[in-house]
């Protein structure tokens, strides 16, 4: 998850799944409602998406221009000549999101985003993977060994449509997944509505570069509804003015539990005069020094399921990291 506030790259989301799982449903929310993030989003086909009438500013053989400061852009032969086309605007965006064909996997972009002419521009921030619940047991042999490849390749699944499926299929689709890929993590929504914090990751919804020009509030009516995910989820956040032991806080990553879908950490080590920075966006860890000094203060804020987290076994876990200072 790159940090606003030093990293200059573009972080990039993926979103993948079989055909009408529902990509451009939630490619649509997230423009509809863009918080003043400037996102630009490469899709085959654009035309699909059915933004208002009233966003759009512009609209191209190959592009849309939304008043909210978006864009959306067709995919033609080169995804990393496009990529490198946006970015070149100049009105760059803050985000980048790629809509993957239906039929394709998703960790050949994801190998696009490293080479030479892209990888100090962009950073992958997630992949998801939309699965269809009430049809994806419909899927003959060949769709299925498809979806499950673009479920492997993905950070996390968003198991749409549950209000369509029985909860007996439901639960029979989970299972699949996690017969294949027991690491999965899968998060079960109706028209694609996903929290952003989930999406993007915990205090990472804002715009990279505020500005006024970038805001708008306007009211608009759209053909989905949102609810109150504060029922489902929750945010939790530690700190510590300590140095944290680098040893004893990859030790505790792997008791993390699997509730804990998203989360960030820029910490002060004993083993480095640089920050450590810990990134987790469901399945996918990662962790390394940057070349910025430590935090004065450490800090992890995730975010996962509310029944999934108990916030006093999460502050022991990493209370239990504090590097102590040597007897005298």
């Amino acid at each position: 998850m790159a940090d606003p506030t030093t990293d200059a790259r573009i972080p990039v989301t993926i979103l993948t799944g079989f055909l009408g799982a529902g990509k451009t449903t939630l490619l649509r929310r997230i423009l509809s409602d863009a918080k003043g993030v400037r996102y630009a989003v490469l899709i085959n086909d654009f035309g699909a998406l059915n933004i208002d009438a009233e966003l759009v500013v512009e609209r191209t053989a190959d592009s849309v221009a939304l008043e909210n400061g978006c864009v959306c852009c067709s995919i033609r032969d080169d995804l990393v000549e496009a990529i490198a086309d946006l970015l070149a605007r100049d009105d760059s965006p803050d985000r980048l999101i790629i809509e993957a064909s239906g039929v394709s996997r998703p960790l050949a972009i994801a190998d696009a985003l490293e080479q030479d002419a892209l990888s100090t521009k962009t950073v992958l921030d997630g992949i998801f993977c939309l699965v269809d619940a009430d049809s994806f047991s419909d899927l003959d042999f060949s769709s299925t060994e498809l979806a499950l490849d673009q479920v492997a390749g993905s950070d996390m699944v968003v198991l749409n449509k549950v209000d369509l499926a029985q909860a007996a299929t439901i639960e029979k689709v989970e299972t699949t997944l996690r017969g294949a890929l027991p690491r999965v993590r899968i998060l079960r929504a109706t028209n694609a509505d996903v929290p952003n914090e989930l999406l993007f990751g915990p205090r990472e919804t804002a715009p990279r570069n505020p500005d006024a020009s970038h805001h708008h509030d306007h009211a608009h009516d759209h053909d989905h509804d949102h609810h109150d995910h504060s029922t489902e989820y929750a945010t939790w956040q530690w700190s510590t003015d300590k140095p944290v032991e680098a040893r004893l806080f990859r030790r505790a990553l792997n008791q993390l539990p699997v509730g804990l879908l998203r989360a960030k950490g820029v910490l002060r080590t004993d083993a480095d005069s640089r920050r450590l920075v810990f990134h987790l966006v469901g399945k996918r860890r990662e962790m390394a020094f940057e070349e910025h000094p430590a935090p004065e203060t450490s800090t992890l804020v995730a975010i996962g399921r509310h029944d999934q987290i108990d916030p006093e076994a999460l502050a022991a876990l990493f209370e239990g990291c504090l590097a102590h200072a040597p007897a005298s």
